[in-house]
């Protein structure tokens, strides 16, 4: 760790390390910091100064990387980026980041991740004072002897005249002068493409090279241009050749003003229109995906994920684009609303198969159902705005897989806010401004993104602006009120700008003496709940009556009178004679054949059967008498066969077709994997008062916590203690019951008898009594 950066730091006070903190917020997860030692070990980390490069501009990013080579090159910024450029303004975000610092007297220093996150700065590769030491005596005697030099002396004096002669401009123009036809345009290549290339000309490192005629790779090469880097044939062209070949006199431009975007006037009605369309065509088309899933599980693919024959089949069955079908598929994963089925493990000839049985509703759909159509807009736009990936993204021309894993690289959500950003902006220039080119959103994303590559940043902001159409979160190419509100998500605003956009649905339907009922706009959620208890959808908002959907109902347990009284309540007018006679009519015939439940059957003698149905110990049972000798049990076949055995009697399995069942040993599921929770962050405030308060404090002596809770952890059993004590030493994190709460604690420190960890569920730090320990949770 750079000591410089801790006391960097310290001197910050608790406004500025606030700010520090709130763009850095990664170094607060999971577990904030307790000390600023351990703050200045995460801010240096690369990982976390990848992520703060990740949403650093452009002209930040390229001043970032100036800053680097004049460190290594001992060049003043100023002879590296272009005049009229406000650097003081740039720095102090950079500050901000902890991504550079000045000192008293200006000096500039760096994190200490940054040149793993950059290490070709401005397009430059490593310095010489890289390369050198890697160097044999004598291919660097050789080469300074070209140059000029004398060859002669100690390794650091030949690297010192090979350093000078290469980083002059002007010596190093007389030496291209001299070399031949064609060594400026490959040095050249090496400048303005990137400094690493693989000559194919050499043989790789280590290998017998016979003397041949100069050639312009071979001459760079014997010149000290280009240096083996690796033992295959990759060259790369040190960061101070690159320099003198630019000359004195380039300078980098910074980009300070982000790409422009056009607009244009439209209609606020205009806008709230379409947004509404989308929103409740959303909650329309996420209630008939669900319930098509639910009448049949959808197939899952071998990896995992929806293929597309499937979607192609429910793009038909809803009437909507695959792409849609996409996006519903993923939103309503995210929101906990659908999800894969256990997988089955089936035994065959030659090894066990692990069988994927389809993906259906989970438990939170009812309770999804249960709300008000605002609060189920809410739940699914904000599913989205977390997700990782955008599901309608091409790649390579392909669309993704629903459902499947996401990948690696930067996620979907950190360009959705960049997008919803812009946007903002510009509707702030004006009630109504209208961002109607999507290739200019993403050229500005890119500017705001500079380390993503821009082809996939473009791709991801296509799909993310089609994908906000669909959600009614852009409409007419203008945020809509709830596209604002998810900005700085606030449950009263989402709630009821979500609220106004669903104040236009359709209240009642057309119905046809075709036994067909059209809604012409967007239903509301409680008309197409009606519609869909006793009719089937069609494409093109319009459900059609049938036997199988009037008897779904009554199986539903809805009376012929209720159901006909809930369809004429949502009318347009009087309800044509044909539907009400099919309900009716189905009503007549409904329940002429019963299917009561058992849970397996007993067979035997007439008399014994009897003394089972009356012996009191089998009451669990709940028999009852089919037949003289059936005897039906509420229970399964294999808690019946344990009942009666353990009753005295000896009864023997069969099979549906009446052969002996052999029973042998039965693999047990795996237990579902438990739902993760969500863990709170402490606030960059908080934190930073919490840093300053404790700044000086020494760390603990560390002590082994399987000993500790051995020894102070009273009130759990033996097993529990040493689970408990494994969990957090290797893991970090555990589940515990703690004087009457249920707490989930990371990184434990121990102090005497007690332990200092971080409680996750209110979100701060706690000394915890080990003796109150009351029980390990899973």
């Amino acid at each position: 760790m750079d000591e410089t950066l801790l006391e960097w730091l310290a001197g910050l006070g608790r406004e500025r390390l606030a700010e520090v903190l709130t763009s850095r917020p990664d170094v607060l997860r999971p577990v904030p910091p307790r000390r600023l030692v351990e703050l200045a070990e995460r801010l240096d980390a690369p990982e976390s100064v990848h992520l703060a490069l990740s949403r650093t501009p452009l002209p930040c990013l390229l001043l970032t990387e100036a800053i680097l080579v004049a460190a290594r090159t001992g060049r003043p910024l100023s002879g590296l980026v272009a005049s009229g450029a406000d650097l003081s303004g740039l720095i102090d975000r950079l500050e901000r980041a902890a991504l550079v610092r000045r000192d008293e007297g200006g000096t500039l220093s760096f994190a200490a991740g940054l040149p793993a996150v950059l290490p070709t700065p401005l397009g430059l590769g490593p310095d010489l004072a890289a390369i050198l030491p890697q160097v044999t005596m004598a291919e660097l005697t050789e080469v300074d002897r070209r140059l000029g030099g004398t060859g002669a002396g100690r390794k650091a004096i030949l690297m010192e005249s090979v350093t000078a002669a290469l980083g002059d401009p002007d010596r190093l123009a007389r030496l291209v002068a001299r070399a031949p036809a064609g060594t400026r345009e490959l040095l050249d290549d090496f400048v303005e493409r990137g400094p690493a290339r693989v000559l194919d000309e050499f043989p790789p490192r280590g290998q017998h090279q016979p003397r041949r005629a100069a050639t312009p790779a071979r001459w760079a090469r014997d010149h000290g241009l280009v240096w083996s880097v690796d033992w295959e044939r990759t060259y790369v062209m040190p960061m101070e050749v690159a320099l003198a070949l630019r000359g004195r006199d380039h300078r980098i431009d910074l980009p300070v003003e982000r790409p422009a975007i056009s607009t244009r006037p439209v209609a606020g009605e205009l806008v709230a229109h379409e947004a509404s369309v989308a929103a409740l065509r959303l909650l329309d088309r996420a209630a008939a995906l669900l319930e098509a899933a639910a009448a049949e599980p959808l197939p899952e693919l071998k990896g995992g994920g929806v293929g597309v024959k499937e979607v192609r089949r429910l793009a038909g069955r809803l009437g909507c684009a695959e792409d849609e079908v996409r996006l519903l598929l993923d939103v309503v994963h995210a929101a906990g609303l659908l999800a894969a089925n256990p997988v089955t493990q089936v035994r065959t000839r030659r090894a066990t198969e692990t069988r994927r049985t389809g993906v259906s509703p989970t438990k939170g759909y009812d309770a999804w159902m249960r709300l008000e159509p605002a609060d189920r807009y809410t739940a699914l736009v904000e599913a989205w705005w977390g997700l990782p990936i955008s599901p309608t993204r091409r790649y390579d021309g392909k669309p993704r897989t629903p459902l499947a894993p996401a990948g690696t690289g930067t996620p979907s959500s950190v360009i959705r806010e960049v997008v919803f950003e812009l946007l903002a902006d510009a509707t702030a220039t004006g009630e109504g401004a209208a961002v109607p080119d999507a290739e200019e959103v993403a050229a500005a994303a890119s500017w705001h993104l500079p380390l993503l590559q821009r082809a996939s940043c473009r791709e991801v902001v296509l799909a993310v602006l089609a994908e906000s159409r669909l959600l009614g979160l852009v409409g007419a190419d203008v945020l809509s009120p709830p596209g604002l509100a998810l900005r700085s998500p606030s449950a009263p605003q989402a709630g009821e700008a979500a609220a106004g956009l669903l104040a236009a649905a359709r209240q009642q339907a057309l119905f046809g003496t075709d036994l067909t009922a059209v809604v012409t706009g967007p239903p509301a959620a409680a008309l197409a709940e009606v519609l869909d208890r006793a009719a089937d959808r069609e494409p093109g908002g319009t459900w059609r009556f049938g036997p199988a959907s009037v008897r779904r109902a009554l199986d539903a347990g809805h009376t012929p009178a209720d159901l006909v009284a809930a369809l004429a309540e949502v009318a347009s007018g009087p309800l044509p004679q044909p539907l009400t006679y099919l309900v009716h009519d189905v009503a007549r015939r409904h329940g002429e054949v019963e299917v009561v439940p058992v849970g397996c059957c007993v067979v035997g003698d007439h008399a014994l059967l009897a003394e089972v149905a009356a012996h009191r110990r089998l009451a669990k049972l709940r028999p009852r008498l089919l037949a003289p000798t059936v005897l039906a049990s509420a229970l399964d076949p294999a808690q019946t066969l344990a009942l009666l055995r353990e009753s005295g009697y000896a009864p023997v399995a069969r099979e549906a077709d009446g052969s002996l069942a052999v029973t042998g040993r039965t693999s047990r599921r795996a237990p579902a994997r438990p739902a993760r929770r969500e863990q709170a962050v402490l606030s960059p405030e908080r934190a930073a008062a919490w840093l300053v308060a404790t700044a000086g404090e020494p760390a603990p002596v560390f002590h082994g916590l399987r000993d500790v809770f051995s020894r102070y952890a009273t009130a759990l059993p033996p097993k529990a203690r040493e689970r408990v004590a494994m969990e957090l030493q290797y893991h970090g994190t555990a589940r515990i019951a703690y004087d009457g709460e249920d707490l989930t604690v990371s990184g434990p420190e121990v102090r005497g008898a007690d332990l200092d960890v971080w409680c996750h569920e209110p979100a701060e730090f706690r000394l915890l009594d080990l003796a109150k320990i009351t029980k390990v949770l899973t």
